[in-house]
């Protein structure tokens, strides 16, 4: 059977107010003497349910993740577990769903074995919403094939620096190596990014934005400032998301304005080698922010690496 982790409006998560009543016997008369607790702000129950299961099926300390709510309604909630990065890793984002029986919600997170089971139910229970657009993004809604079919994340016409190949999400060697890293054309420059494909927002924490895609890919744009988008927000190839800059309300570091670019499949990093986006295949160099980009004959490799954006689209 599916397993849901199950959390109750009110519960030790939310905020909860503990009341002590001491009867006390003193000189023949009882005299009552009331405490008041207060614990840590309040949290939906829904929220609490996908703490749970974040902990059960990815083993992960999730006590501490940050909860976003997308959209919903009183019986379904959509939204977003960040767990910060740190100097070295990114910020971990998680897509849940969860559903309210009474006084309780169950939970899955993408990811996890039951998420789609549930994500169909609320894809169908919430149908014309943001939400239900947020989940047709997912394995539910999606066959899983073909091309991540991306443009490079700044205007075409313009030329960009590729200052970082291939690298993890975590600093560790082990791949996937799913990031790269862009920026204008002359250092300290703060330029606009812009969304690699049609898609829906997600705004799971500062300076971050997330694109879900239709075919189960996510492309994440980090160190924007000024970001242009809300959650839930459907938008264009090429639409404006934000600035590069070295904001890291996420975790993680930056020495220089840019965009920490990453590609995704169903919630999951994955190596960006050999992805063609905007026309430029991705070569993974002998270590990590090595690599090259290669079109044709052409191929520029960091870190002198200057990439023009004619406008293509993957390979086209």
């Amino acid at each position: 059977m599916p397993q849901h982790w199950v959390g109750r409006n009110g519960s030790s998560l939310g905020r909860v107010l503990v009341t002590a009543l001491a009867l006390v016997l003193a000189g023949g008369y009882v005299q009552l003497h009331l405490t008041t607790v207060a614990a840590s702000p309040a949290i939906t129950g829904a929220a609490e349910a996908a703490r749970l299961q974040l902990a059960h099926s990815h083993g992960l300390v999730a006590t501490t993740a940050q909860a976003s709510k997308f959209g919903g309604n009183a019986r379904w909630e959509t939204g977003t577990l960040v767990i910060p990065g740190t100097i070295d890793e990114d910020a971990r984002v998680f897509l849940y769903v969860a559903q309210r029986h009474g006084s309780n919600w169950t939970a899955q997170v993408e990811g996890s074995s039951d998420f789609a089971l549930l994500a169909e139910q609320g894809y169908a229970a919430l149908a014309g919403t943001a939400s239900a657009e947020l989940l047709a993004t997912t394995a539910v809604a999606t066959a899983g094939g073909g091309s991540a079919s991306l443009s490079l994340p700044w205007a075409s016409g313009t030329t960009w620096r590729l200052t970082g190949g291939p690298h993890s999400y975590n600093g560790r060697k082990s791949s996937p190596w799913s990031s790269l890293d862009f920026a204008g054309p002359r250092p300290n420059m703060t330029v606009k990014v812009r969304a690699a494909r049609a898609g829906i927002v997600v705004r799971p924490c500062a300076n971050l934005v997330q694109v879900r895609h239709a075919g189960g890919w996510t492309t994440s744009y980090y160190h924007l400032n000024y970001i242009g988008v809300r959650a839930g927000q459907s938008v264009a190839r090429g639409a404006f998301l934000g600035y590069t800059s070295t904001a890291a309300g996420c975790g993680g570091r930056a020495t220089g304005p840019h965009v920490h670019f990453s590609l995704l499949k169903y919630g999951s990093y994955v190596n960006i080698r050999n992805h063609t986006i905007g026309g430029w295949t991705v070569r993974e160099g002998s270590s990590q922010y090595q690599g090259c980009l290669v079109k044709h004959a052409q191929r520029r490799c960091v870190p002198r690496a200057w990439i023009y954006n004619q406008g293509s689209i993957g390979d086209k």
